[in-house]
């Protein structure tokens, strides 16, 4: 067993242990604290949103059942924005116009 001064010197050294823990505790409850009143208001704004959301929605599932029901929608083949059939010849003697610009 140790001298009484040994003893006094390691219970010093386990309260001080005991503050340091007690202090990041003490940090660690206060970060929890500010990421639950976080996570509060982020569900609070998803909420929010969902309740927009979820009408707009639900309306424009009805409004686009309700035109399927009504009417046959012929499906569009494609959409091209060049000619499909061209001849290199036909177009050599065109000229395009030049526009001069300012720097």
């Amino acid at each position: 067993m140790g001298t009484l001064r040994d003893l006094q010197y390691a219970l010093q050294e386990k309260i001080e242990e005991l503050r340091q823990r007690d202090a990041l505790i003490d940090e660690l409850e206060l970060e929890l604290d500010q990421k639950d009143e976080l996570i509060q208001k982020l569900q609070n704004e998803l909420d929010k949103y969902r309740s927009v959301i979820r009408p707009a929605t639900q309306q424009a599932q009805q409004q686009t059942s309700s035109t399927l029901q009504g009417e046959h929608r012929t499906k569009r083949q494609a959409i091209s924005a060049e000619p499909t059939a061209f001849d290199i010849q036909d177009l050599s003697h065109v000229t395009l116009p030049f526009y001069p610009k300012s720097p």
